[in-house]
């Protein structure tokens, strides 16, 4: 079974690299546009999930087809698990549920018909993140994200144990135009799921330089599941 499994993978990521209408693997985004396969519509592209957390979607066939046929393989299943839930004539409704975290690719298709695909990207991180293009405020001095990782929150204090884990953040300056302020700053926000805001921090440049990379660390709050930046 797990051979037979393995091998219906292969062939579906294949056959995704082949298709015009999806040629190449989906962008990360948490974007809610449909995903169009041969004869088979998905409620959304991509799916984000923050730790512990799942959501749901639907695939639809063509009127007078049976979506209880319908089903979906995980290119890696240790990122989140997918399941269906529900059945109702030509439309079928799945789960995505938090794994370990981090980016994949779903295949839903029809078990009468492997053509029939389309596909889903998601991505499980420890925090949904809000990054604008342009980081910053002022117009003629912005930065833009270069990279972000999360690592082990290892303060041991028992005073400290508010945090789960440390944002590790590269940010880069894109423009410096405004030559009167050679320093640049803005803030970021954690949230928790009712929106409040758990923390301020503050991205920090002390001697801006065009195509110069920065670095920050902020520690998550254990209750945070958004973080958002600054931006124009």
């Amino acid at each position: 079974m797990k051979t037979k499994i393995k091998k219906i993978l292969c062939s579906l990521l294949a056959s995704a690299m082949m298709m015009s209408v999806l040629s190449g693997v989906p962008a990360v985004s948490a974007s809610a546009k449909e995903s169009i396969g041969n004869g088979l519509v998905l409620s959304t592209d991509a799916i984000t999930l923050s730790e512990g957390s799942s959501a749901t979607f639907t695939a639809a066939l063509a009127d007078g087809f049976d979506a209880s046929r319908l089903s979906c393989v995980v290119a890696d299943p240790t990122v989140a698990v997918v399941t269906p839930i529900a059945y109702a004539s030509n439309v079928a409704a799945f789960q995505v549920t938090y794994g370990n975290g981090g980016s994949t690719i779903a295949a839903v298709y029809n078990l009468d018909n492997p053509a029939v695909v389309a596909y889903l990207t998601i991505n499980a991180g420890g925090l949904i993140m809000d990054i604008p293009a342009k980081l910053g405020t002022n117009h003629s001095n912005y930065c833009k994200l270069v990279s972000y990782e999360f690592v082990p929150y290892d303060f041991t204090y028992a005073d400290f144990n508010d945090y789960k884990y440390t944002l590790n953040l590269k940010y880069q300056c894109v423009s410096y135009n405004d030559k009167d302020y050679n320093k640049w700053g803005c803030y970021g926000y954690f949230y928790d799921a009712a929106g409040n805001v758990l923390s301020k921090v503050h991205l920090y440049c002390s001697s801006l330089s065009k195509s110069r990379i920065y670095h920050s660390e902020f520690n998550v709050p254990v209750n945070a599941v958004r973080f958002s930046i600054e931006g124009f």
